[in-house]
């Protein structure tokens, strides 16, 4: 690197002992941005923001059906189509190889 003592417009260097002066205050107000600058929310964005508010509030995990399985597997009378759980998890597999 080499620094000397000219000022020569654009590219130029500084000397490295002298002060460096501005042809600008440090207090000069710095270009704001206009006060027309606005933002705009499309109607899609606006309905993926309630959705987004509605699913918050509900659970992951539905109680009531969990319970309902439980009662159902206690009393041995649960007796699920392995054919439709094989297909459901198949079908939420390729759903997820999609969407990753």
């Amino acid at each position: 690197m080499r620094v000397s003592g000219k000022t020569s417009g654009v590219g130029s260097t500084q000397s490295a002992t002298g002060p460096k002066t501005s042809s600008t205050p440090a207090s000069a107000p710095v270009a704001s941005a206009s006060a027309s600058d606005a933002v705009q929310v499309s109607s899609a964005a606006r309905l993926v923001a309630v959705a987004q508010e509605a699913l918050a509030v509900v659970p992951d995990i539905r109680m009531e059906k969990v319970e309902a399985i439980k009662n159902r597997l206690d009393a041995d009378s649960y007796n699920p189509d392995g054919e439709a759980v094989a297909e459901g998890l198949i079908k939420e597999h390729m759903a997820q190889g999609r969407h990753s």
